[in-house]
């Protein structure tokens, strides 16, 4: 009975000493297979059932977003410059959310789920953040030089030259895209890892430090351009307000009413405070000077980023409710999508167009034009088109009301 009273050496195990010779690289692997078994836990938790009502949601409402943006562009009835970079946000989150359903498949039904092709698909997470610096910069720029050089926009920023924006800033997310594999590759494959000589701590560390430097830059980037803007933009308008004091419907006007400021803010806005978890861990990251803190803590580091990722996923979920909400042209085409004749408040596009035409009268007035004379009256409304209506006694008696004409001379725009 002494061997059971007595007590162990420090360092060893009182329950056996099989383990007391193994080999570092065996002490290696069994540590890692403890860390794999705490983090098949966390992946079923934080990376699938979690994440499924997240996801799922998001996806319908984004697609649903899209198609009714892609409507109501082939309608006329928003400017195509500025919403088709919308549209490029939420392909980006598209494309995150399509990534966060595939990875809850593969930790739901692997019993112990490869934390390298993990990590892999959490790579798709970087298109909802470089789809939103493409995005918002882009319409930030856009309504910078609509005030800036009102005369020459619809000449120099023309559908074509966003596109290209769009396609270019695909090729470059590709590019990065390839690097993470690659280094990935370098890392985990045997016979490339035997030529490289990668290690966790070297190469893929690095590779991940330089990802999250780069999305901590696009997170400043995006918000600094926005402010910027709205700085320069409410400087230039008080600079051009002064030649068309006359003209209350003139052409720096255009872009403002089509997207105004508020919408750009409040879509920067959410990017701005969902994203900022991500931004935090990222930062936190890079202070760590310990070579291998990540893979010692490598199951409390993954429930991090599992709570960090569903504050994107809610990110994405709420940006096309808002736009669903505030966006009454947006909403209209929701609704015709579905075939739903319901009445739709116009708060905000609607009330750019009562209140130009509620100025031109004004002006007709103070003019002395008389109320039965011929004459023109032109708005410029949120979709950038033109309406002429031509007031005539004999036309009104015939018909009833006002004979209206379209022109699609804006509808390029």
């Amino acid at each position: 009975m002494d061997h059971l009273n007595s007590t162990s050496p420090p360092g060893r195990s009182p329950i056996t000493a099989c383990f007391v010779n193994i080999t570092a690289a065996e002490k290696a692997e069994l540590i890692l297979e403890k860390l794999q078994h705490r983090a098949s836990a966390v992946f079923k938790l934080y990376y699938g059932y979690l994440v499924i009502p997240f996801a799922v949601i998001a996806l319908i409402l984004n697609i649903i977003f899209v198609m009714a943006v892609c409507s109501a562009i082939k309608k006329h009835r928003v400017s195509r410059k500025c919403y088709v970079l919308i549209i490029n946000r939420a392909v980006g989150d598209i494309i995150a959310t399509v990534a966060a359903m595939v990875t809850v498949t593969y930790v739901l039904v692997k019993v112990e789920p490869n934390r390298d092709l993990v990590q892999v698909m959490d790579t798709f997470f970087i298109a909802s953040f470089w789809s939103a610096l493409i995005s918002y910069t882009a319409l930030s720029s856009l309504k910078l030089y609509a005030v800036a050089r009102p005369f020459n926009y619809r000449k120099t920023v023309t559908m074509k030259r966003c596109l290209y924006l769009v396609v270019i800033s695909w090729v470059f997310f590709a590019f990065v895209l390839v690097y993470t594999l690659g280094i990935t590759a370098l890392t985990k494959i045997p016979a490339l890892q035997a030529w490289s000589g990668c290690r966790l701590e070297t190469c893929l560390r690095t590779m991940y430090r330089t990802r999250n430097t780069f999305m901590t830059f696009i997170y400043f980037f995006t918000i600094i351009c926005f402010i910027g803007t709205v700085f320069f933009v409410h400087r230039a308008r008080k600079f051009v307000s002064s030649f068309h004091q006359k003209d209350s419907t003139a052409r720096p006007r255009i872009l403002r009413n089509r997207f105004p400021m508020w919408k750009l803010a409040l879509n920067v806005g959410t990017f701005a405070i969902f994203h900022i978890f991500y931004v935090i861990w990222a930062l936190g990251l890079l202070t760590i000077t310990d070579l291998c803190f990540f893979q010692r803590n490598y199951p409390a580091m993954m429930r991090l980023l599992g709570l960090v990722r569903l504050s994107l996923l809610t990110r994405m979920l709420l940006d096309p409710i808002l736009s669903f909400v505030t966006d009454f042209q947006i909403k209209r085409s929701m609704l015709s999508l579905f075939n739903i004749n319901a009445t739709v408040q116009p708060f905000d596009s609607r009330k750019q167009f009562a209140m130009s035409t509620s100025e031109t009268n004004s002006s007709d007035n103070a003019s002395g034009t008389p109320a039965g004379a011929d004459k023109t009256k032109t708005t410029t409304i949120s979709e950038g088109t033109t309406i002429r209506r031509k007031n005539s006694a004999s036309k009104e008696s015939e018909s009833g009301e006002p004979p209206v004409s379209v022109d699609k001379s804006n509808d390029a725009d």
